[in-house]
């Protein structure tokens, strides 16, 4: 009797960890399908052209989230059901708790701000509401979790991407291949691109997806996914040099520094990165000289892009990064006595950052003594030239104007706005409802949408507690995959779209061409850092 009760007891304790197993492959095969598709189609689809092209992204995003994440909360659900009946422990880390208390303001906000219609689906032609949010935390934890399939859905979102970066190349060589340009004028032709519509969306999703292609060239030890990664780098590198946003290089700038701090290390990837560098500036020289054979006389290149295209200090930095990257290979034979410098390589990896830093710095102090007129007549009047010196309503494009008046906004919010936010993506909403004729003295009958810099625009969005949630995601996030990226070479490329994501959206925004995708690559990143830890 005694030994039926014990089989009965052992058969109960079996069946958690079988049902476990189940619906986690279940979980993992519905993760992979979910992702795989928003990584292919939404990159791709448009409606009806450009027309309301940011739209149509967002209701086919929206729509395979619908059709996807019940299916994904059923299995998920279960799964943490019998995890729970095994007795197994369910690990959180730093990363997952910001996510979480991210998720917790978000609703707070809502609440605080008061404008709950406005908050759900967010404002027209952004829609980063509520629900957004939502699905991109579900984004990250379904993939941290269930993400076996990682490189498949990697190699899905890359592959994708080619096709995007090699449509806007032959855009601005003014060859339109899928009939978008049709009807256009040049002007049009200039501000939009590839299936992504305008430029500045266009760069988002190059910046948060161009470092993965990257990390490949720099890390991997097959050949064939090396050959690969440079194809993929350079038609990024050609559609980077040519799509116009000067942002987009601030993006890369934050990647590059990333990879760097990781190369630096050793001569062979040192090597690799040197080598990058040069097929950037190569590429600015190219695609220049291309694009003089049928040119779009509408199309002014920004600052960024016109030194990138012309400028000599682009040459002399090609010729130089091409003469490190053959030293650095001849240094790969020790017959020829050359050594790699590791100790003062070592040291720059800390200096580099900490000059960057100091550059940034300085650049401000200049602006803020350029702009009230503090300096030296011979060093003014060159700087008068450089309009990013220059700080008036109209710099950066009209951001500031934007970023004073949202400051301005902030700074008036009473205590609970600032601790908590007036709602996602409600900031027009907010706008509308107390400063609507400030508003319409600065811009008429347009309507601002948000602070055109995702930091600000959280802080007044989600105040100072949902801010430092959300930052505190992207910060841990990063930290985690630099401390392991040894583990898997894919976390490097991760850990620099998530710098890159940041650096560009200093400029920009939230939406569904760039934020998904950046949760997606880290739901993966976090994925591969538990599944190596649980391995050792």
């Amino acid at each position: 009797m005694s030994n039926k009760i014990g089989r009965i007891h052992e058969k109960k304790g079996v069946f958690p960890h079988i049902g476990a197993e189940i619906t986690r492959c279940l979980s993992q095969y519905f993760v992979a399908i979910l992702a795989a598709a928003l990584c292919f189609i939404v990159p791709l689809y448009a409606k009806d052209g450009y027309n309301q092209i940011g739209n149509a992204k967002f209701e086919i995003y929206r729509g395979i989230m619908i059709a996807g994440c019940p299916v994904l909360l059923a299995t998920s659900v279960i799964y943490g059901f019998f995890e729970v009946r095994a007795h197994r422990k369910m690990r959180l880390s730093v990363t997952d708790g910001c996510v979480i208390a991210y998720l917790i303001m978000t609703c707070v906000s809502v609440l605080s701000g008061g404008f709950y219609q406005d908050a759900l689906w967010g404002y027209y032609g952004w829609n980063m509401g509520l629900m957004s949010q939502v699905s991109f935390v579900f984004l990250y934890f379904f993939l941290s979790r269930f993400a076996k399939y990682y490189r498949m859905i990697l190699t899905i979102l890359c592959g994708t991407s080619c096709i995007v970066y090699a449509i806007g190349i032959l855009h601005r060589l003014m060859i339109d291949p899928i009939g978008f340009y049709d009807g256009l004028e040049y002007s049009q032709k200039a501000q939009f691109l590839s299936t992504l519509g305008q430029a500045s969306w266009y760069g988002s999703f190059l910046t948060v997806t161009l470092p993965i292609g990257i990390g490949v060239v720099l890390y991997t030890h097959e050949k064939i996914w090396r050959v690969l990664g440079c194809i993929y780098t350079v038609l990024g590198f050609c559609t980077l040099v040519t799509q116009n946003s000067d942002s987009a290089y601030f993006g890369l700038a934050g990647a590059l520094l990333v990879f760097f701090i990781i190369s630096a290390g050793e001569r062979e990837t040192m090597c690799r990165f040197t080598g990058v560098l040069t097929l950037l500036f190569a590429s600015g020289k190219i695609m220049y000289y291309l694009m003089q054979i049928n040119p779009n006389p509408k199309l002014e290149p920004d600052f960024v892009t016109k030194i990138m295209w012309t400028s000599g200090v682009t040459w002399a930095l090609l010729i130089m990064c091409l003469a490190m990257t053959i030293v650095l290979h001849l240094m790969g034979n020790k017959e020829r006595g050359l050594v790699y410098p590791a100790a003062l390589m070592g040291k720059m990896r800390k200096i580099i950052p900490l000059l960057m830093v100091m550059a940034i710095a300085g650049i401000v102090v200049l602006i803020v003594l350029q702009t009230r007129g503090l300096l030296p007549e011979r060093i003014s009047g060159r700087l008068k030239d450089v309009s990013y010196f220059n700080w008036n309503d109209n710099w950066g494009n009209g951001r500031g104007r934007i970023w004073q008046f949202s400051v301005k906004i902030f700074s008036e919010e009473n205590l609970g706005h600032k601790l908590f936010g007036v709602g996602p993506d409600c900031f027009s909403s907010y706008l509308n409802a107390y400063y609507r004729e400030e508003e319409a003295l600065l811009w008429g009958e347009k309507q601002l949408t948000n602070a055109h810099n995702e930091w600000l625009n959280i802080l007044i969005n989600g105040g100072v507690v949902g801010a430092a949630a959300y930052i505190g995601i992207y910060v841990t996030a990063i930290g985690r995959f630099m401390r392991n990226h040894r583990k898997d070479i894919l976390l490097a490329g991760v850990a620099a779209s998530c710098i890159s994501y940041m650096c560009y959206n200093f400029f920009c925004y939230q939406q569904v061409l760039c934020t998904p995708f950046i949760f997606i690559l880290m739901g993966v990143g976090e994925y591969i850092v538990r599944q190596r830890s649980e391995r050792r």
